[in-house]
């Protein structure tokens, strides 16, 4: 393969790009420009994409919810979650043919990782200098900037929730990580502006990050980074980040003396945090994740192989405990409470499988730089993945959207690395002007 350049022929579909570049700040105008871009590859695309085996599962698990939709207790709410899913389906498969090169992997993660520091800037500037937009940016954008962030002091941006925006700089940062090693590595600098400005991405993205106060981001991108440092053979930071972690732990859940002495050198903002000291006894018992998990349990136990519908868990909770939660905060729990445990169980194989065969790829790829940029998608997604067991993101249409893209980088590279098709099938993207 060529060198993994930013040349002209690396580039995606202008709409495509527009819309991956647009999406964290303009999310209106990111998606019109996706769907344009995913209505005109799909009229190119769909012949080969009904030869996929893939393709007729998702279409199967397709026909399954619609009919999980018709038995639902709640039909218009499964209805209305159908949206959340089945565009896509059709838009992990159709997108895989735009991405079937690590050159165009490599873009598409420029792509993300240029605008999170915007994004990454924007949240700092809320929480510390009280940043507040006026009422046309909620009108033209769909978000605004409160002066305090969402929940009072955390990082949210232009998202709609600290949490939402912590997944978001997740996967950015493990992306960004992956480009950062591969020009410090084995380009020598060469791209010396766009480097220097790849590291200060990467630091606001991570101080952001931060300060979104989520332990669940906290710990996939402590971890991100300890792979990542193996992996290169940095042993240092390993050693570095293992003690630093060992010592938040011992301040956090570690017995006196010690715990004492580590709580005058750790800052209260992490073991307050991972202790939940910083929130003792504010929260409701129908708030805590084990309630919430308990109750999908049962429901699970109620309808094993139907479920109850998507987007069930909100009307079902409010019925039964009286609090309105948008969602249960681990989604393969949530996902098999509302397709049963048949589709849910093939869904999340399904995707495994993809993951597994991105593995493959990965070791048959030859070139270092090239098996960074492949590496640096399993571990974007995978820190998604894990996030999830924690949260739920599928909700969201940018992160909806980026996850089904890193996917489909994913398996597209594995389709042409494992399975070279025929040029007869048409590498060509008539689009692409």
């Amino acid at each position: 393969m060529k060198n993994l350049n930013l040349f002209p022929d690396s580039r995606l579909p202008v709409l495509a790009e527009l819309g991956i570049f647009l999406f964290p700040l303009a999310p209106g105008w990111g998606a019109i420009f996706v769907g344009i871009q995913l209505i005109r590859s799909t009229k190119h695309f769909y012949k080969q994409i009904l030869q996929e085996r893939v393709a007729w599962l998702l279409g199967g698990i397709s026909l399954w919810l619609f009919f999980v939709t018709a038995i639902s207790p709640y039909p218009l709410d499964s209805f209305l979650g159908m949206a959340n899913f089945l565009p896509f389906f059709l838009f992990f498969l159709t997108f895989s043919y735009l991405l079937d090169r690590v050159d165009r992997l490599e873009r598409m993660a420029w792509l993300f990782v240029v605008p999170s520091s915007v994004v990454a800037l924007l949240g700092l500037a809320d929480i510390w200098l009280g940043w507040k937009t006026p009422d046309f940016i909620w009108s033209l954008f769909g978000w605004a900037l409160t002066g305090v962030g969402n929940p009072a002091g955390r990082v949210a941006s232009t998202f709609m929730y600290a949490n939402i925006c912590a997944a978001y700089l997740l996967m950015c940062f493990l992306l960004g990580l992956g480009l950062w090693l591969k020009d410090f590595r084995w380009q020598k600098f060469t791209q010396s502006k766009l480097f220097l400005y790849l590291t200060f991405t990467l630091v606001i993205d991570f101080v952001a990050l931060i300060l979104t106060n989520s332990r669940n981001v906290w710990a996939i991108a402590f971890l991100g980074i300890l792979i990542y440092a193996i992996y290169i053979g940095w042993w240092w930071i390993c050693a570095f980040a293992g003690g630093f972690f060992a010592a938040v732990l011992g301040a956090s859940f570690g017995q006196p003396p010690w715990r004492d002495g580590l709580r005058r050198v750790i800052p209260f903002y992490f073991w307050g945090r991972l202790s939940d000291q910083m929130f003792a006894g504010d929260r409701p018992v129908a708030d805590l994740r084990s309630t919430q998990w308990q109750f999908l349990g049962d429901m699970i136990q109620r309808r094993p192989i139907t479920g109850f519908g998507l987007r069930s868990f909100t009307p079902a909770y409010e019925t039964a405990m009286e609090t309105w939660l948008g969602h249960p905060h681990n989604l393969y729990l949530m996902l098999t409470s509302e397709m049963g445990i048949p589709a849910a169980g093939l869904l999340i194989g399904l995707i495994g499988w993809v993951l597994a065969q991105g593995v493959f790829t990965w070791q048959s790829l030859t070139e270092k730089p090239e098996k960074l940029i492949m590496f640096s998608y399993l571990m974007a997604f995978g820190g998604y993945t894990l996030f999830n067991l924690l949260d739920v993101t599928v909700l969201d249409l940018r992160l909806n959207t980026f996850a089904w893209l890193l996917l489909a980088g994913i398996w597209g590279l594995g389709k042409q690395v494992n399975q070279p098709r025929n040029e007869s099938q048409g590498h060509s993207h008539p689009e692409q002007t």
